[in-house]
């Protein structure tokens, strides 16, 4: 397993998070959702949490000299991972210490695939730039552990310290996520659903089913606000298909928004498939994915269309976001 370290810096900084913030790094707040199907904010939750918060014993002080570890058991949704903060232990050394986030990264995708650097650590209110971040390559719809690691000063109460630590993944221009070490603190992010859209569109020799699809912010950087709607599809050719086969593209693909908007389907998640007679193409990395402004509930036309012009009787199908 390839892991890649991120450090900043290499000096322990702690930087004004208001300061940070003309250069786009202060964090927002997002909303904590952890009903897969419903996508209404709630509490953040983990096993042997109740709605996010550690039960009795998940914390342990420690006398001078011990290291001190508290049970977090917190987790937030980030590019493509659910990521749970397991635990966090400050030790004690000479120098003052070192506190240590220990990390669970779930690939929520099917291919493999590494977390971005687009994370720090904020403490107290300010972001420790001298953090490194040990983000694992994880199998798709596999696991593995990471780290978080910086030092401590010396004399620093450690559960104070820990109090005040928060896990920030992308920065306020972007769908940020933000894990709280505090015991009491709700998790802000928003977890992907997963939508139950099913229909057939028939233009021509060419079928289009939608076999399902997700609803999750964007996390492109500079998209805050905006969602990414994505609809999986499998493409059927008839057996008039001339020699030669028939180009499907994302383009071929629209929506009609709830806000009254023509999206045409965006290239960050491309469709290029050469459909012969009487072949099904099912590939899972055909999804025609439309940017929607948050939070992407409502009612939705598809429309395909695969003629140069507009074409007053392309197939349609509508649905509806909840």
């Amino acid at each position: 397993m390839r892991s890649t370290m991120q450090k900043f810096g290499t000096r322990r900084i702690l930087t004004s998070v208001g300061a940070v913030a003309l250069i786009g790094l202060a964090p927002t707040f997002l909303t904590a959702c952890n009903d897969k199907d419903s996508g209404s904010p709630v509490p953040a939750s983990a096993p042997g949490t109740v709605a996010g918060k550690p039960q009795a014993g998940g914390q342990t002080g420690a006398p001078s000299g011990q290291s001190t570890v508290r049970t977090v058991g917190k987790t937030g949704w980030f590019e493509g991972f659910a990521i749970t903060v397991d635990k966090a232990t400050v030790v004690p050394d000479q120098s003052g210490g070192r506190l240590v986030l220990d990390l669970t990264y779930k690939n929520l995708t099917t291919e493999n695939k590494t977390l971005s650097t687009n994370a720090y650590l904020q403490i107290g209110g300010q972001i420790d730039q001298a953090a490194s971040f040990d983000n694992p390559t994880v199998p798709g719809q596999g696991s593995a552990a990471g780290k978080i690691t910086t030092s401590v000063k010396p004399g620093t109460d450690a559960d104070h310290l820990l109090d005040t630590v928060i896990v920030v993944f992308g920065q306020t221009s972007d769908n940020q996520t933000k894990i709280p070490l505090q015991t009491d603190a709700q998790v802000e992010s928003v977890q992907p659903k997963t939508l139950a859209v099913t229909g057939t569109l028939v233009q021509d020799q060419t079928t289009i089913q939608v076999t399902g699809g997700t609803l999750r912010p964007s996390y492109t950087k500079n998209e805050h606000g905006k969602y990414e709607l994505a609809l999986h599809v499998k493409i059927i050719g008839g057996a008039g298909i001339p020699a030669g086969g028939a180009n499907i593209f994302n383009e071929y693909f629209s929506v009609k928004t709830p806000d009254g908007q023509s999206l045409v389907a965006d290239d960050r998640a491309p469709i290029n498939e050469l459909l012969e007679k009487s072949q099904t193409i099912d590939n899972p990395k055909d999804v025609a994915t439309f940017l929607v402004a948050a939070p992407g509930t409502g009612n939705y036309v598809l429309t395909y269309n695969a003629k140069k012009e507009a074409d007053p009787a392309a197939p349609t199908l509508s649905f509806t976001v909840n």
